[in-house]
C-alpha cells in the first residue's frame, strides 16, 4: 500500500514539474524600458511565463551590451527597428510616465499589439486620441490591480451583497519626482471605479504643504457612497494601502492587497443588536490571504499584486484570441476623476 502511494505521488510530482516546463507563448515581444518597475516587478513575471523576448529597448547605449549579457536579446536604442521587425507581435512598454504618450502613439501606428505601465499618458485629452487611434482595439493598459486575486475575489462577493459606502486610504511619501496624480493616485482611483462603478465627485480638498500633496474627497457611486484620502505626506517606508466595504451582510477590509477578510454584521431582533445580549461572537473570516510560508507562486507579491495574471492576459489576447483585458477604453472614467480630482 505504502509503494502505492509513493508511485502515486511521485507520478503528481512529475506531472507537476512537467506543466510547470511548458509554456502556452511562443510569439516573440520587445520590450521598452529597462528601469527599478520593470526590473523587479515585470521582467521577472516574462522570465516566469517563458515570454520570449527578441528586443529589449533603452535611450541609454552605455546599457547594451550589459543587456544583452544579461537577457540574452537583442538591446537597442531604436525603436523604430522594433517596430519595423515583422516577427515582433506584441510590445512591452514601462519607461518614464511622461514619455508613455509618444510611445504609445508610434506602436499604434505600426499596427502591433501594446501592453503600456500605468499612466498610458498624462491627460484626458491624450487619452481620448490614443482611444480613437487604437481602432483594432490592440492596447492594454497595466491596470495590475484589477487582476489581483484579492480584487476578482471581493468584486465577486460584493455582485451578491451590495455595497453601501467604503473608506479608501492610500499614504505614501513625498513625491518630488513625477505626477502624484496620475503616477500614484491613479491606482486606488481605478480600483474603486472598477469595484464599485462610475462615480460623481461631491467634494473635494487638496492639501499641498512642504512639497507633499493630500487630497481628500467624496465619491458617490449611485447608492453607495465613498470618502478617499490620497496622500504623499506620510511614508515610503511604512506605505498603507486599506479599503473598507459596508455592506448590508457585513465589512470587507482589503489590506495592502494581501489580505481580504469579512466581519458578518451582528443580527437584531426587535432592533436590538444581539451582540448587546452577549449572543453574538464578531468572527473575522478570511476570505483569501498571501501565503508567507510556502515560495510559490500564488504566495508571491507579484501574484497577488495582479503582474502575473496581467501579463498573462496579454499574452492570451496577442497569441490564444481573446482575454480580458483592460482596454484603453477602460481608463476613460478614471481620467475624468482625475481631471476633477485637479480641478
Amino acid at each position: 500500500m505504502k509503494n502505492l502511494i509513493d508511485k502515486s505521488i511521485q507520478r503528481w510530482r512529475s506531472q507537476r514539474n512537467r506543466k510547470m516546463l511548458q509554456s502556452p507563448y511562443s510569439a516573440l515581444y520587445a520590450f521598452v524600458g529597462i528601469g527599478s518597475h520593470a526590473l523587479q516587478n515585470l521582467y521577472p513575471v516574462l522570465q516566469y511565463l517563458e515570454i520570449r523576448l527578441k528586443y529589449i529597448c533603452c535611450k541609454s547605449p552605455d546599457k547594451l551590451a550589459l543587456i544583452e549579457r544579461r537577457f540574452g536579446v537583442t538591446a537597442t536604442t531604436s525603436l523604430d527597428t522594433v517596430l519595423n521587425d515583422s516577427e515582433v507581435e506584441g510590445i512591452f512598454v514601462c519607461t518614464s510616465p511622461q514619455s508613455h504618450y509618444d510611445i504609445c502613439t508610434h506602436v499604434i501606428e505600426s499596427g502591433k499589439y501594446l501592453f503600456v505601465e500605468k499612466p498610458p499618458c498624462q491627460t484626458l485629452d491624450q487619452l481620448e486620441r490614443l482611444t480613437a487611434a487604437d481602432k483594432k482595439q490592440l492596447v492594454m493598459v497595466g491596470m495590475q490591480k484589477r487582476y489581483s486575486p484579492l480584487t476578482q475575489t471581493l468584486k465577486k462577493r460584493l455582485a451578491k451583497n451590495e455595497p453601501i459606502n467604503y473608506t479608501m486610504s492610500y499614504h505614501t511619501g513625498a513625491y518630488p519626482e513625477g505626477n502624484p496624480f496620475t503616477d500614484l493616485f491613479i491606482h486606488p482611483l481605478d480600483l474603486v471605479l472598477y469595484l464599485f462603478g462610475n462615480a460623481e465627485l461631491k467634494s473635494v480638498q487638496q492639501i499641498d504643504r512642504n512639497g507633499t500633496t493630500t487630497i481628500q474627497g467624496l465619491l458617490s457611486h449611485g447608492t453607495a457612497k465613498g470618502f478617499i484620502e490620497l496622500s504623499t505626506a506620510y511614508s515610503w517606508t511604512n506605505p498603507k494601502e486599506m479599503l473598507h466595504v459596508n455592506t448590508q451582510a457585513g465589512e470587507y477590509r482589503l489590506e495592502q492587497m494581501e489580505r481580504l477578510c469579512f466581519y458578518p454584521h451582528p443580527k437584531r431582533i426587535a432592533g436590538i443588536p444581539l451582540e448587546k445580549l452577549g449572543l453574538f461572537t464578531n468572527a473575522e473570516q478570511t476570505l483569501i490571504e498571501r501565503n508567507n510560508f510556502n515560495p510559490l507562486a500564488a504566495g508571491n507579491q507579484l501574484y497577488t499584486q495582479g503582474f502575473l495574471s496581467e501579463i498573462m492576459a496579454f499574452a492570451d489576447m496577442v497569441e490564444l484570441s481573446g482575454a480580458n483585458i483592460s482596454p484603453l477604453s477602460s481608463m476613460d472614467t478614471t481620467y475624468k476623476l482625475l481631471s476633477s480630482l485637479k480641478q
